[in-house]
């Protein structure tokens, strides 16, 4: 064959690079291709903490198992009755807290009545300590007590007079036992008998 004889030409079938069912290897899935972009675009906005084959995975299987709408009306009625029952508690324990908030309310009343009874306890002790300084607070038994009523009553005095004169008595007249003091119904009769002679 002569070497200047020209060779037949081959017709080539152009090549459909979108054929649905195959990949081509026309089409351009480059770093820079429309596709790479796209696909970055969609990653990013998606789940863009997750590697770009695990983002693939999770396309594919979308693809693959779609969520049915039971499903998805069940999640959402689910998540709604979670929303409800968290309002309940927001509610419930808003609920609390202001009976709480009362409660300490009525605490803080009950503790300043309370200081206040206090402070007019210690100031009244004040004045009868300082009212009875240097005397002697007679404390007569139940009967005697009694007894001196009865007698201040009949004699139309009072027992602080009997017992101012029985002091006076014992202080001109003392006695071995007078301390600790004890107010006798004898005592009191005696006394007694020196207030009809004066």
């Amino acid at each position: 064959m002569d070497n200047n004889e020209t060779k037949p030409t081959v017709q080539q079938r152009p090549v459909n690079s979108s054929k649905i069912g195959e990949v081509s290897s026309q089409v351009n899935l480059g770093a820079n291709s429309p596709t790479h972009k796209r696909f970055a675009r969609l990653k990013a906005s998606v789940a863009p903490a997750i590697s770009s084959r695990d983002f693939v995975d999770f396309l594919m299987d979308s693809y693959e198992n779609p969520p049915k709408d039971a499903d998805s009306a069940a999640t959402i009625i689910a998540m709604e009755k979670q929303i409800s029952n968290l309002k309940g508690e927001i509610a419930s324990n808003e609920a609390t807290r202001l009976n709480l908030e009362l409660e300490i309310d009525n605490l803080k009343l009950e503790l300043a009545t309370a200081r206040n009874e206090a402070n007019d306890n210690a100031a009244k002790a004040q004045q009868i300590q300082t009212a009875t300084e240097g005397a002697i607070i007679v404390r007569p038994n139940p009967v005697s007590a009694y007894f001196l009523n009865e007698m201040a009553e009949r004699e139309k005095t009072t027992p602080a007079k009997i017992l101012e004169r029985l002091f006076i008595d014992d202080l001109q007249n003392p006695r071995a036992n007078n301390l600790p003091y004890t107010v006798s119904s004898s005592r009191i009769r005696e006394v007694m008998d020196k207030l009809r002679k004066e």
